[in-house]
């Protein structure tokens, strides 16, 4: 059946998350603590508002979806982030969604080191970026001078609805808007992903694994792949 790619409505935003937490399941630290129980129903639906309340309040971003057009199904969503001579202010992760401070402290020192490569990219280029980050949990370095970002910030599949082209349509939508804006594209890729976005024109810039302080040594590290897209000329 065909698929149908839109923007997502306030709506969605539930579905959006769901598809989210089961692409991701329990292999990602960063997801399993930024949300917490996001596998719960309750989980969920807090992990739904939230992405609405970002989807009410950056003007950076574009929340996209796929959906079948024979059963009227989300199957896919994506997050890209368009920073078009903007840099951000740089925000805390914040919020009573945590069960102890701890927790929230954890959360919080991942958001951080997890996310900072794209405020690097994101501040040596002037603010003008398109970025994701992904999971498509799809079967299966160097140095780039980084002239302006497009930022895919987070891109999952349904793992029912895998290998249908969902995951190729939404990042192609942000590579289009990159390559029409003239500016870099970078995502932080999962390690199912990297094939995909290599076929899209993405590059390794390095493989990251985000070390934790003594007292988190026990806690599994976060790793994944930096990878960026060079600037297309303009016509």
């Amino acid at each position: 059946m065909a698929l149908k790619l839109e923007v997502c409505g306030d709506n969605d935003m539930e579905r959006t998350f769901e598809i989210l937490s089961s692409a991701f399941g329990h292999e990602h630290p960063y997801i399993d603590a930024v949300f917490p129980s996001h596998a719960t129903a309750s989980g969920r639906k807090i992990g739904g508002d939230r992405l609405l309340a970002i989807k009410h309040s950056d003007p950076n971003t574009t929340f996209l979806k796929d959906t079948d057009t024979g059963t009227g199904e989300m199957i896919a969503q994506a997050k890209w982030n368009i920073y078009n001579g903007v840099v951000p202010e740089e925000t805390e992760l914040d919020g009573d969604f945590w069960a102890g401070q701890d927790e929230k402290e954890y959360a919080q020192y991942l958001f951080r080191e997890y996310l900072g490569p794209r405020r690097s990219a994101i501040e040596a280029c002037g603010g003008r970026l398109v970025c994701t980050h992904s999971s498509s949990r799809l079967p299966e370095t160097g140095t780039l001078l980084l002239t302006g970002p497009l930022a895919l910030d987070i891109l999952t599949v349904d793992p029912k609805h895998q290998k249908r082209g969902a995951g190729r349509m939404l990042v192609e939508w942000g590579t289009a808007v990159a390559d029409k804006m003239g500016v870099v594209a970078v995502v932080e890729a999962t390690k199912y992903a990297i094939p995909l976005y290599q076929s899209a024109g993405f590059q390794i810039g390095h493989h990251h694994i985000i070390d934790l302080p003594d007292h988190w040594a026990g806690r599994d590290k976060q790793t994944f792949t930096w990878m960026i897209r060079p600037k297309k000329a303009v016509d």
